[in-house]
């Protein structure tokens, strides 16, 4: 190349790319719109500055903090050789926390749903640091508001703080359930509770704990001298203690290394006596904790799915368009047109069912023994794991639309995506753990409610002998015994187990987007 030959240059896309507003999407605000019905017209006002910050200043904010430079460190020890376990984020970091925290998501003064669509905006920028917390703090608002009239003053404190905030600061919440001998398995657990007046001592360790720099964490342990696993509200400090970082009676033994949503400080945690607040009845500790708590952490994970693979499809379609190769656009092969196109199905269908899933969610709360209740239990497990388990899929497809370019950390947000999506298919149960619960959770539920009602409600729009078909399929397989120990028979049923609810799942999925399916994605 001779000197000063202009050299090739990225500059049209990346201008394109920066200057998205992740508003401009047709298919997304049909989405958006039916979701919210009557309150439509007055919530769009209020997401346009929210999406306008989301897009340009935080979006730059969480790509900066995802390096590794940047990534959260911690200091165990003071210069006075004080144990204060600091967990040390850049400045940038925590001044977009306190702003995304600062909106009170959470807050009475929100319009419906407000909160959770500002949510899944905020996944459209990858996991960042910000949403696990707010998902953990979903959870901790609705176990407290479970049982605000019997819980002990502090932990009503509690809930005003990460609710309506304290002199303009927003308590941030954080789960801690896994054990180094149970993973999953809550009932496992032998963190220790002890009595002491109006509240509990734990003793214990919790071997993975993200968010660990929040202000509260919602903690599973057993009672003492009993076989009872109780949940709990556990301050990190006590009142006036978080200037002086002198944390509840508790040390951080290490930061994990993951691999992904790296941005967020994940640790194994000692409890040397710290006090908490048991929230529920002793002997409820797992149902509760799985059916508010958990629950609500899987049906983030399906706004995530979808916000990922949505953000994605638009890039990997912006860069297809600019990028010519050999002799023409990459979006004029019919290789990659057709990858392009599977990528932004698999978006719209994520995206779309997850607000379905989630306002039938809504409506079942008030009725949690009937058939649709059932349903939607289901449908939160099936999200959980083939939202996640597609998002892996199709963001590594995404990653492959950019060539060589897509394994650049730098050059696109959906190296990040992806790495972060393979932890979210792990978060709050992995696929086998979560089949096995829909095995076990027909067995039980087959006296009141018959496979072919269930398949039936789940897919509304397809022919009786469709449905049958499934039914009959479903009931085939529970001949089986899927939760014994493995054999070939069983091993083989295990594998049309998953294959079958997924066929029925994508159904589900195409039904709820059928009529907006052909909307685009971006603006021209």
């Amino acid at each position: 190349m001779h000197v000063g030959e202009k050299t090739y240059s990225f500059r049209e896309f990346i201008d394109k790319r920066d200057a998205m507003n992740d508003l401009d999407n047709p298919f997304l605000l049909q989405v958006l719109q039916q979701f919210c019905h009557e309150t439509w017209d007055e919530m769009l006002p209020r997401l346009e500055p929210f999406v306008k910050k989301l897009s340009s200043d935080w979006r730059a904010i969480a790509a900066e903090s995802a390096r590794p430079e940047n990534q959260p460190k911690i200091r165990h020890y003071n210069a006075y050789n004080e144990r204060i376990d600091r967990i040390i984020r850049s400045n940038q970091m925590q001044q977009m926390e306190k702003d995304i925290f600062g909106q009170g998501l959470f807050s009475k003064e929100q319009l419906k749903n407000e909160g959770i669509i500002k949510r899944f905006f905020l996944h459209g920028n990858g996991e960042a640091g910000i949403t696990c917390p707010l998902a953990c703090t979903d959870g901790l608002v609705a176990l407290i508001d479970h049982f605000k009239e019997e819980v002990p003053d502090e932990v009503k404190r509690i809930f005003e703080h990460v609710t309506e905030g304290y002199e303009g600061h927003f308590g941030i919440g954080a789960q801690y359930m896994s054990e180094i001998q149970g993973g999953s398995n809550i009932p496992a657990n032998v963190l220790m509770a002890k009595p002491e007046g109006d509240h509990y001592r734990l003793f214990g360790n919790k071997f993975f704990c993200s968010a660990v720099h929040a202000d509260y964490a919602v903690v599973t342990a057993r009672i003492e001298h009993t076989d009872d696993i109780a949940v709990f509200i556990v301050p990190t400090w006590l009142q006036g203690n978080k200037e002086k970082e002198k944390r509840n009676h508790h040390v951080i033994n290490r930061l994990k290394w993951k691999i992904g949503t790296a941005e967020l400080p994940s640790a194994e945690i000692d409890y040397q006596g710290a006090i908490a607040y048991r929230v529920g009845p002793q002997n409820r500790g797992v149902a509760l904790a799985v059916s508010i708590v958990l629950t609500r952490s899987r049906l983030d994970i399906g706004f995530a799915s979808g916000a990922f693979l949505m953000r994605a499809a638009q890039e990997a379609k912006l860069y297809a368009s600019f990028r010519s190769v050999f002799d023409r656009r990459i979006d004029e092969f019919p290789m990659a047109a057709a990858q392009l196109e599977d990528l932004e199905y698999a978006a719209k269908r994520i995206v779309g069912s997850a607000f379905h899933i989630y306002q039938a969610f809504l409506q079942t709360q008030q009725e949690p023994n009937t058939l649709e209740a059932f349903v939607v239990r289901e449908l939160i497990l099936l999200q959980k794991i083939y939202a996640s388990k597609e998002a892996v899929d199709k963001l590594r497809l995404a990653i492959s639309i950019f060539g060589g370019h897509g394994a650049i950390e730098d050059f696109s947000v959906i190296p990040r995506l992806f790495r972060d999506s393979l932890v979210n298919e792990l978060w709050e149960g992995p696929r086998n753990v979560l089949l096995s619960q829909i095995y076990r959770d027909l067995v039980k539920m087959r006296p009141q409610i018959s496979i072919y009602d269930l398949i039936a409600s789940i897919l509304v729009d397809s022919s009786e002998k469709e449905v049958k078909r499934f039914a009959e399929q479903i009931e085939q397989l529970m001949q089986v015994n899927l939760t014994a120990l493995p054999n070939f028979e069983n091993r083989q049923a295990a594998r049309k187990w998953e294959q079958i609810w997924e066929e029925i799942f994508t159904l589900f999925q195409e039904q709820t987007i059928k009529d907006i399916k052909d909307l685009p994605i971006a603006l021209d």
